[in-house]
C-alpha cells in the first residue's frame, strides 16, 4: 500500500524544511539529489555501522519516487551534517522503518540525531504511524544512542539465523522500536 508523503516527498525536488532550532542553529529539512555526495560519503566514514546502499537506490527510489522512501537531512547553520533513510511502513498504526542513519562524527552528540528523530515523530502524527523499528549491531556504540531517545529493546536477532526475506545475520543484531504516535497527548501538547 503506497501512502502519499505530503512534505515528506523527497522526489518533487522541493526542499522542505520540517524543524528548525534557532538557539543551537539546527534544522532538519527533506533531502534532494544534490544530497547524494554527502550522504554517499556520510556511507562511507560509517561503513562498520551502516550497509551500504548503492546510489541507484537514492535516485530511483527515494529521489525518484518509485518507492515511498523518505530521506530528511540534518543540518548545522545550513551545513548538511547527518541524515535519516525511513520507509514509511505498509498500514495505519504500522511501524516504519529506520533503514540507516549517519551523522558526522564532529557533529554526534549534540541534538542533531534526536532533531531527526523528532522529525520522524512529525510523520507518524502526519501518517497515522505507530512509530519506527530498526536494526543495529549489537557492538556498536549507536544502541546507547536508541536507548537515549527512548527506543525499546524488544529482541536481538542471533548470528547465522535467517530473517523472513532469507538473509542470514552475520552479527547478533538488536531490534528496537519506538512508539511515536500520540494523538491523545498531541490534544493537549502547547
Amino acid at each position: 500500500m503506497s501512502i502519499t508523503l505530503d512534505r515528506f516527498n523527497c522526489a518533487t525536488g522541493i526542499v522542505r524544511y520540517l524543524y528548525r532550532d534557532a538557539l543551537q542553529n539546527i534544522s532538519v529539512r527533506t533531502g534532494c539529489m544534490n544530497d547524494i555526495p554527502l550522504i554517499d560519503k556520510l556511507q562511507k566514514e560509517n561503513s562498520y555501522a551502516v550497509g551500504f546502499i548503492q546510489k541507484t537506490i537514492w535516485e530511483d527510489y527515494v529521489f525518484g519516487g518509485q518507492r515511498n522512501f523518505v530521506v530528511l537531512i540534518a543540518e548545522a547553520n545550513d551545513d548538511p551534517v547527518g541524515y535519516v533513510l525511513i520507509t514509511p511502513g505498509k498500514t495505519d498504526l504500522s511501524y516504519g522503518k529506520i533503514q540507516q542513519i549517519a551523522i558526522r562524527n564532529d557533529a554526534r552528540r549534540l541534538k542533531y540525531g534526536s532533531a531527526l528523530i523528532d522529525v520522524c515523530r512529525q510523520f507518524c502524527m502526519t501518517h497515522n504511524r505507530k512509530g519506527f523499528t530498526l536494526r543495529c549491531r549489537v557492538d556498536l556504540e549507536s544502541n546507547h544512542f536508541w536507548k537515549s531517545l527512548g527506543f525499546v529493546h524488544y529482541s536481538t536477532w542471533e548470528k547465522g539465523k535467517v530473517n523472513h526475506v532469507g538473509f542470514k545475520a552475520s552479527d547478533d543484531i538488536n531490534l528496537w522500536r519506538i512508539d511515536l504516535y500520540s494523538p491523545i497527548g498531541s490534544l493537549f501538547a502547547t
